[in-house]
């Protein structure tokens, strides 16, 4: 299938090697002088995927925002209801990065960022009825493939519109939600017979849907931005219908509404005559079906919100031989500040968008100088993870301004070779002592209990990137990494942790 383009001793923890804290890919942050900063009048900072490498992706278009990371500007926070739930669910990772702009993009918020927060998990287990299997049989056109996206709201099945997504979105948002789903039950947060494939909480409805498709662009043989004119859709919330367990529910009290069901409508007829425009709904091909892609159709509001236009032709992709070496790649195509070389290492299937939209990436990001720092050894240890083999450091050694730098990992303890200072080292049952001296009676001993264990988990465990393997070559995906580390965060904990936080809610 072909898809788009001081002495030894303990660590101390002033002496901590990694800075602030690792990368999800597992590698230390480095200077920033040779990273990608912003440009004035640049593309948009909140866009883009997680860090993953030495210095992740880019400052420069790829903050930390959400396993999918695309931007939020242009899509503000109101464009989803937010009522009776303003935290997201059980403490899994918000949307970060900047404020949004205060202006509204366009109502691809509608039909689209509901899409988006699922898979990025930010109501990962608000989903309705069991999706229809053909929903992801991909179209013979374009056109169709957008409307089959918005026929799935209108359906009201949050599962199903993800399911019609392109094979590798829909792909990334049902192992995750497989995966989170199992560890909230095992957690005692969600009911033991809660089904992924049925949960509830959000119902959507669209109405006199139309598309203009005289006025569809196609931008290259394998995207084509159709055109939204007409219609209203409506999104109703009622937290009461997800299967949270007696105890969570009876410690959530009054903090969130689960009585009151919310609803919230967008007419897309008066918001393009707003924005003088119509909404975009990117549809892509995969092998010779055409399927809705909320990837792309982010980034092409994005794209017009900036006045900007997509290249007409992006960066091929670049795999590698292994997982190992699809990593090594990665680590010394971020030391020497090479752009091109690092989106090219990205899956082409899961981040098709960002290597389409390469030159453009390229141009907003400016001269780059390498940082100067070079890779003398990565080893590492692979495992296999949920849609691909995870690799985690066991060995890195960096020499950067004449000055070299080597972690060793041994078991659930991390070694680090300092320069001047000697030997450093850090086992999993030092996390809680680290904590208790450095809170003090600032932090609740459970706390402290909770945090140290989960930390030494982690330690135990091993931090990495997850690569996935497309068309016979390895590739780094940053989702998927951002992903097991999260699912590697909750592994850490047990019911009882559950428990302890909930006392101290109530306290």
């Amino acid at each position: 299938m072909s898809y788009p383009g001081g002495g030894g001793g303990q660590w101390q923890p002033q002496n901590n090697p990694y800075g602030q804290q690792p990368q999800q890919g597992g590698y230390p942050q480095q200077p920033q002088q040779g990273g990608y900063q912003q440009q004035p009048g640049g593309y948009p900072q909140q866009g883009g995927y997680p860090q993953t490498g030495p210095q992740g992706f880019p400052q420069q278009g790829y903050p930390q925002t959400g396993p999918q990371g695309f931007p939020q500007q242009g899509f503000p926070q109101q464009g989803f209801p937010q009522q009776g739930f303003e935290q997201q669910p059980y403490g899994y990772a918000p949307m970060g990065g900047e404020p949004p702009k205060k202006k509204r993009t366009g109502l691809v918020i509608t039909a689209v960022v509901a899409v988006l927060l699922l898979i990025g998990g930010g109501v990962t287990f608000f989903a309705l009825k069991k999706s229809d299997p053909a929903a992801n049989a991909g179209q013979d056109t374009p056109a169709i493939a957008a409307k089959n996206l918005i026929e799935q709201l209108g359906s009201g099945d949050v599962v199903g519109i993800m399911a019609s997504l392109a094979p590798a979105e829909a792909a990334l948002s049902k192992d995750y939600m497989d995966s989170m789903t199992k560890e909230m039950k095992r957690l005692e947060i969600l009911k033991p017979d809660a089904d992924p494939n049925k949960l509830t909480g959000v119902e959507f409805k669209s109405e006199n849907i139309k598309f203009d498709e005289a006025k569809a662009e196609k931008i290259n043989d394998h995207l084509t931005i159709n055109k939204l004119t007409e219609g209203k859709i409506t999104i109703t919330s009622d937290v009461s219908k997800i299967p949270l367990t007696d105890k969570l529910v009876d410690a959530l009290g009054d903090k969130v509404s689960l009585t009151t069901s919310k609803s919230e409508t967008w007419d897309i007829t008066a918001e393009v005559q707003k924005r003088g425009q119509p909404i975009g709904i990117a549809s892509i091909k995969v092998g010779d079906k055409w399927y809705p892609s909320a990837f792309y159709t982010i980034a092409n509001a994005v794209l017009e919100d900036e006045k900007l236009k997509w290249p007409q032709q992006g960066f091929a992709p670049q795999g590698a031989g292994s997982p190992e070496d699809a990593a090594k790649q990665l680590v010394n195509a971020a030391l020497d500040a090479d752009l091109k070389k690092v989106v090219s290492l990205l899956p082409p299937d899961e981040a098709g968008v960002l290597q389409d939209l390469g030159p453009l990436l390229l141009e907003q990001a400016g001269t780059q100088k390498p940082t100067g720092a070079k890779l003398n050894a990565l080893e590492t240890d692979v495992k296999d993870v949920t849609g691909g083999k995870q690799v985690t450091v066991k060995k890195l050694s960096i020499t950067a301004e004449g000055e070299t730098v080597t972690i060793t990992r041994e078991g659930d303890c991390y070694s680090a070779d300092i320069p001047r200072e000697g030997t450093q080292k850090l086992c999993a049952d030092d996390i809680t002592q680290l904590l208790q001296q450095q809170g003090g009676k600032k932090i609740p001993s459970e706390a402290v209990e909770i945090i140290g264990r989960v930390a030494g988990s982690v330690m135990k465990t091993g931090v990495g990137v997850v690569t996935t393997k497309v068309d016979g070559k390895w590739y780094v995906s940053p989702v998927r990494s951002y992903y097991e580390l999260a699912l590697t965060l909750f592994r850490g904990f047990e019911p009882k942790d559950v428990d302890a936080l909930i006392e101290l809610l109530k306290k």
